[in-house]
């Protein structure tokens, strides 16, 4: 797949946003560390952000390793 500098993605490039996204969600504090309601939303927020963003990334490699994107 092409991203935006024109570069063919491989498994590879899926696996390292992954991995990244997934270091970085590790990073976010626990909902039970913070006192302040607001900094709570913003964390679940956040993680539900990479979930779903993990979860998109899965499908563009598979489709990807199926052909579908060319």
């Amino acid at each position: 797949m092409y991203n935006g500098t024109g570069h063919i993605m491989d498994a590879t490039h899926y696996d390292k946003i992954a991995d990244k996204l997934i270091q970085f969600h590790s990073k976010l504090p626990d909902n039970g560390d913070l006192v302040d309601f607001g900094a709570k939303m913003k964390v679940r927020m956040m993680k539900e952000t990479i979930a779903l963003l993990l979860q998109r990334i899965d499908e563009l490699a598979n489709a990807d390793e199926r052909g579908w994107i060319k």
